[in-house]
């Protein structure tokens, strides 16, 4: 919507030109739109791929896990200990589809139990490097899995921001652009009218100061909202 009134504006440039008060209005309001671009593009941004890093390391982890557990289970049941063999028991299925906080806790207890029998399941092709290589992934996992709160943290920043830009930014229109144009109306009536008529998209009631959401903001060509 404030794209709308940048292109009146820009397109009756000589119109204008030489009224020092407008034109550093315009230069304010032309600063703040794009701040205001820049900083809704960065919102949408902020959780873009997050989810699909996190489920790929979530099969990658799973499938290491995978093997751990079939080697433990094997080996409970040639020993005959049936609490490791039910402790050890995991299919693919619940690897995968089980809530991150249960998936978190399985790997971590066949990662202890790896290491609790690592020397007795040379045999069953684990060995120290894989029981590390499944705790490094097991971390990383954790770590990615942390990412997403950060960007929320960051999402809601950027929230704010851009509810104080667009504050800004109508304040330059209210206040400072809005009261110069008269002074044009001898002198380009026609530019007057196509502005005010700008003017009017942004003070629809669904946009108006005071409970406009940035939600609400609309840029037209390549909306980045």
């Amino acid at each position: 919507m404030y794209q709308a009134v940048m292109r009146v504006i820009q397109s009756n440039n000589a119109s204008w030109n030489g009224l020092v008060a407008f034109e550093d209005a315009v230069t304010r309001f032309s600063q703040k739109v794009t701040e205001l671009e820049n900083l809704t593009y960065k919102k949408s941004k902020a959780l873009m791929g997050m989810k699909s890093k996190r489920d790929k390391k979530r099969e990658e982890v799973a499938e290491q896990a995978q093997y751990v557990a079939n080697a433990l289970c094997a080996y409970a049941s040639k020993i005959g200990d049936e609490k490791l063999k039910v402790d050890s028991h995991y299919s693919p299925t619940r690897l995968k589809y089980s809530p991150v906080s249960v998936f978190l806790q399985i790997v971590n207890g066949l990662i202890n139990a790896a290491n609790d029998h690592l020397a007795d399941l040379e045999d069953y092709g684990v060995n120290q490097a894989k029981v590390d290589d499944l705790t490094l992934a097991h971390m990383e996992f954790i770590e990615i899995g942390n990412l997403p709160r950060q960007a929320v943290v960051s999402r809601k920043v950027m929230t704010r921001k851009i509810k104080e830009t667009v504050s800004e930014i109508d304040g330059v229109l209210n206040d400072q652009l809005d009261k110069l144009i008269v002074l044009l109306t001898d002198q380009d009536p026609t530019f007057v009218m196509t502005y005010e008529g700008a003017r009017t998209i942004i003070d629809r009631p669904a946009t108006r100061k005071g409970s406009i959401d940035e939600s609400d903001i609309d840029f037209e060509d390549g909306d980045t909202s």
